[in-house]
């Protein structure tokens, strides 16, 4: 029979292991969002986002259905998060580059978005590849528009519909261009910006 003071101490041993477990959870939550995140955008590289299930995130991740609904309500959630923090680092880079009063500049406001898809290739290609996300996309233009539209265009005396189609044309000119050398990096970001700034720049 269990005295009172065997029962405090199998209590205080319990507390303590489960302290213990509590400190260590944030490493170990962070190391299994990374790990779910990494089976998402494997199956995204080849899949639209409509196609992929939890349980095959969590398969791959090795973790049960029960974890990956501890971090995120469904597999939209996990890519809206993944798109979210990926158009911060972007929205940062060109508020920099706009603080340091580049923005006479085309290439160094192109710069920095090349440089946030380079390091992030592995993502970039699938958001921006045919079964990608097309509200991504729609953000990241509405977001770098006002950088580098001074260098296409002028449209101030143009109407509301004509410069939004002015804009997607230039827009679908420089994402289609960079999705493909994401695919195919075969040049160096400064070749690749000097290759389109010449082509932008070039007057008749």
């Amino acid at each position: 029979m269990n005295t009172f003071s065997d029962s405090v101490k199998f209590e205080f041993n319990t507390l303590s292991h489960y302290n213990g477990f509590m400190n260590k959870r944030p490493e170990i939550t962070d190391q299994t969002r990374n790990n779910l995140r990494e089976a998402f955008w494997t199956l995204y590289q080849k899949n639209p986002v409509s196609r992929i299930t939890v349980k095959q995130i969590t398969d791959l991740a090795g973790y049960n259905r029960a974890t990956f609904y501890h971090y995120y309500s469904d597999v939209y959630q996990l890519l809206e998060s993944e798109e979210q923090a990926l158009l911060s680092e972007i929205g940062k880079l060109f508020k920099a580059a706009e603080k340091g009063a580049l923005e006479g500049d085309l290439s160094q406001q192109i710069a920095p978005l090349l440089e946030v898809l380079v390091t992030n290739n592995r993502y970039a290609s699938a958001l921006l590849s045919d079964h990608g996300d097309p509200s991504f996309v729609s953000s990241l233009k509405e977001m770098i528009w006002p950088f580098i539209s001074r260098f296409f265009v002028t449209v101030d005396d143009m109407s509301p519909y004509e410069a939004n189609l002015v804009k997607e044309y230039c827009m679908s000119a420089v994402f289609g261009t960079v999705r493909c050398w994401l695919n195919d990096p075969r040049i160096d970001i400064s070749t690749l910006i000097d290759l389109l700034v010449g082509q932008i720049q070039r007057r008749p």
